[in-house]
Parts: C-alpha cells; sequence; structure tokens
C-alpha cells in the first residue's frame, strides 16, 4: 500500500467532520449549509479527493439537491424530526446510534450504555489517544460510541496523522491506529448502519449520510 500524503489525510478529516456533523444532533449550522448547498459542495471535493466514484458523489448530490434555496429553518426542523426518528424514536430507536450497543445485540445479548465491553474498549481507545470528554467545560455526558462521536475521533486521528494538529501530552498514538481502530471498532457496525440507513431513512439528508458512510470506510 502506497504511502498516505498528509493531504490525503486532510481530506479524511474533512469526510469524517461531514459524518460527524450528519450523525449527532442537527444544528441550525448544519441546516444553514445544507439549505445554502455548502453541505453538498464539501462532500463532493472531500469525497471525491478521496477517489470515490463520480457516479456515488453525483448521486450524494443529487440526493442534497432538493435542499438547496429552501428555507433553513424548515430544513433544520426536518432534519431534527429524522433524526429523532431514526436514532431515539419513542421507546426504541429504529436504528441505534452507539457501536457497543449494536455489537451487543449482535452476539444475542443486552446493549448497554456506558458500560457495555465495546463501550469501554472504546473508550478506553481514545483516552490512550489523548481524547477524553471534559464535563466541566460542557461536553455532554453522553456514551463515547456513538457514531457521531466516533467520526469526530476518526477526525481527530486523520488531523494528527496529517500533522495539522498536535496530540495532547499524553497521549500514546501510535502509527496504524487509525487503520485498527476503523477495523477492531467501528467497520462492522458502519456497514450495517449503512445498510440500516439505506432501508429506513425517510428523508434524502441521511440517505446521503449512509452512501458517503460506507464510502468513508473504503477510502
Amino acid at each position: 500500500m502506497n504511502e498516505i500524503t498528509p493531504e490525503l489525510w486532510m481530506s479524511r478529516a474533512t469526510a469524517w467532520e461531514l459524518l460527524s456533523l450528519a450523525f449527532l444532533l442537527p444544528t441550525r449550522e448544519l441546516a444553514e449549509a445544507v439549505a445554502a448547498g455548502e453541505y453538498a459542495a464539501a462532500c463532493e471535493e472531500a469525497f471525491g479527493a478521496l477517489g470515490c466514484d463520480p457516479k456515488v458523489t453525483g448521486a450524494v448530490r443529487s440526493l442534497l439537491l432538493p435542499y438547496e434555496g429552501s428555507d433553513a429553518d424548515e430544513v433544520f426542523h426536518a432534519l431534527r424530526r429524522e433524526h429523532t426518528h431514526l436514532f431515539i424514536g419513542e421507546k426504541f430507536p429504529p436504528i441505534t446510534p452507539f457501536v457497543g450497543v449494536r455489537a451487543a445485540e449482535k452476539r444475542g445479548q443486552q446493549g448497554m450504555l456506558f458500560v457495555g465491553r465495546d463501550t469501554v474498549e472504546i473508550e478506553h481507545f481514545m483516552l490512550r489517544c489523548g481524547v477524553a470528554k471534559d464535563l466541566s467545560a460542557g461536553h455532554v455526558n453522553d456514551p463515547v460510541d456513538h457514531v457521531g462521536t466516533v467520526c469526530e475521533f476518526l477526525k481527530f486521528l486523520c488531523l494528527v496523522n496529517a500533522r495539522a494538529v498536535a496530540a495532547p501530552p499524553n497521549a500514546q498514538i501510535v502509527e496504524g491506529d487509525y487503520d485498527v481502530f476503523v477495523a477492531t471498532h467501528f467497520a462492522e457496525y458502519a456497514e450495517w448502519l449503512a445498510g440500516q440507513l439505506a432501508e429506513l431513512a425517510r428523508i434524502p439528508f441521511f440517505q446521503a449520510a449512509g452512501i458517503l458512510l460506507k464510502q468513508a470506510l473504503s477510502r
């Protein structure tokens, strides 16, 4: 395998940032970017730089195109409604956003937030890399294996590999951590999530997010 350039690491970082925005609770800033066409353009540029098939990026652009020129407030409420429907639900979410819960359920066990085996392993990996929640700084006390948070962590690893940010003084980040984390802790869940979104997402934004997530895994 050819050495990955800093430029490619930066494109990977941008891709994971765009995905984290898609899977965390939608913000008004995201809705404004979607309505302005900026989110679609950023996706096309980042995933194009990763070598994605133009047909794939074109399909994503087509899914996001109807949002352009729409009222940002309407887009915001549409994204919030669908996020709530998919990832929160009334009693149980149609799609769990937590990697550890899905892993436990696949083993026939009950998924448990915060204390599940897979969640703890992900948290330990992040802590070794110098990433931890700081509740005093206003960080939300949610499980770290939420898909949006995992995408943020992968963005961080890409930025470190690109030499765009310095790892914290207490971090122990070694070569290959990015590939190990994806393969060991995320790829299986992400493939499942992409398939679930293709089947269950009711609006184009989350259909596009599923397509992009699958592409990010292979880049």
